[in-house]
């Protein structure tokens, strides 16, 4: 019988209303979000689910913010489909979703991977307050037309 394999996001998936709606169907979702709070030292459900957008925006709180909110869609799948979970071979995520991941496989507890996805968008928030710069995607386009742009 063929698996499933789940692929966890990484930072930019974060939109305010993340979260809400598996709460509201999910004890055990909210539940993450309380543990959450607890260990952030913030209310990062109310954060989630009323904003403000720049605050969610935040690499600070919105690696911690798509973790949490992850977690909390796979406590929903769990009572909704749990031979879904069960089926699962394989997990990997994009960047922070490699968080999501290992405590998903097993590999590390809720609570280590909070508070090492915490320190992580700390880091990364002082690292780009620091080097203010920007980024892009470059999709479909020649080598020398991006050349230009530089």
């Amino acid at each position: 019988m063929p698996g499933y394999a789940f692929l966890f996001p990484g930072q930019g998936a974060q939109a305010v209303g993340m979260g809400q709606q598996a709460c509201e169907t999910a004890p055990g979702a909210r539940q993450l979000f309380d543990e959450a709070s607890a260990i952030l030292g913030y209310d990062l459900f109310a954060t989630c689910t009323q904003g403000p957008a720049d605050r969610l925006q935040s690499t600070v709180v919105s690696q911690p913010a798509i973790y949490v909110g992850s977690m909390a869609a796979l406590e929903c799948l769990k009572q909704n489909d749990p031979a879904a979970v069960e089926k699962a071979t394989a997990a990997a995520g994009l960047s922070l979703g490699e968080y999501t991941a290992l405590v998903f496989s097993g590999a590390i507890s809720f609570a280590d991977g909070l508070r090492v996805v915490a320190k992580r968008g700390q880091a990364m928030q002082a690292a780009a307050d620091a080097n203010p710069g920007a980024m892009v995607s470059v999709l479909s386009v020649e080598k020398a037309q991006v050349e230009e742009a530089d």
